[in-house]
């Protein structure tokens, strides 16, 4: 699954952080008095900031009217497990386990990251007390880019390829409005997406896979099933009544 956290290569994202850092700077090395009020307003506008952009970007937030149409609707059909199937699929297996490595470990780098800023702040903040007012704030500001520059490092090495390409939910319904998981995984299709998304059939493997990037949507969905063409005809069926209602509205 793609991944609708900050992206930290955005220009406006990438603006705010150094006016931030260079704020930072300025607070520690002539009004040390603030640094936690400033910090805690950062953390403040930070958090206000991450939920806002993920509003837009996750669609289980986005479009919350949606998945209430699909979830309220009549259902069709519905696999209330088909972990059997998904476990038989090795390429796929292997690929939720990369994931599943990969988030670990971005947590034990996390984890090791707190803990060297800790015992790297002690320092800076010892070298940059020694030093008059300009050259205390080049130690922060060589010290607090040097953080910055290491957090690029590690979202574009690990955060970034840390993602699912297909989602493939152990339960799903798929009711008149669309597609919509009902076990632990967060995932849904409104009819309208299905419209715009390319769909592939694997009956060795016994999946649908629908790629709705197209259609704005940030996943694509597998579905495993034990008659994959029964799941396929009742897409196909809930493609025709959306088109029904998209031609009816326009007449």
């Amino acid at each position: 699954m793609s991944s609708t956290t900050i992206n930290p290569y955005n220009w406006k994202y990438a603006l705010i952080s150094q006016v931030y850092l260079v704020a930072l700077s300025f607070v520690l090395t002539y009004r040390p008095q603030y640094f936690i009020e400033v910090v805690a307003l950062y953390f403040v506008f930070f958090t206000g900031l991450t939920f806002y952009m993920m509003s837009k970007s996750n669609p289980l937030l986005r479009d919350r009217k949606l998945l209430y149409e699909i979830s309220s609707s009549r259902v069709l059909y519905e696999e209330k497990n088909v972990s059997d199937i998904i476990n038989k699929d090795k390429e796929y297996v292997e690929e939720y386990t990369k994931f599943a490595k990969r988030s670990f470990s971005m947590l034990g780098i996390y984890l090791v990251y707190l803990v060297a800023i800790y015992f790297l702040y002690s320092n800076v903040t010892k070298i940059a007390d020694a030093q008059v007012a300009l050259y205390r704030l080049l130690v922060y500001l060589v010290y607090f880019e040097a953080l910055y520059l290491f957090a690029f490092f590690v979202f574009r090495r690990i955060v970034r390829p840390a993602s699912l390409s297909v989602m493939a939910p152990v339960s799903y319904k798929i009711t008149e409005k669309g597609i919509m998981s009902s076990g632990g995984m967060s995932m849904f299709l409104h009819a309208k997406h299905l419209l715009n998304s390319n769909i592939v059939v694997n009956k060795e493997k016994r999946f649908v896979e629908i790629d709705s990037t197209q259609a704005k949507m940030p996943y694509k969905v597998r579905l495993y099933s034990n008659d994959v063409d029964k799941v396929l005809d009742f897409i196909e069926r809930v493609k025709k009544l959306e088109l029904k209602k998209q031609s009816s509205s326009q007449q």
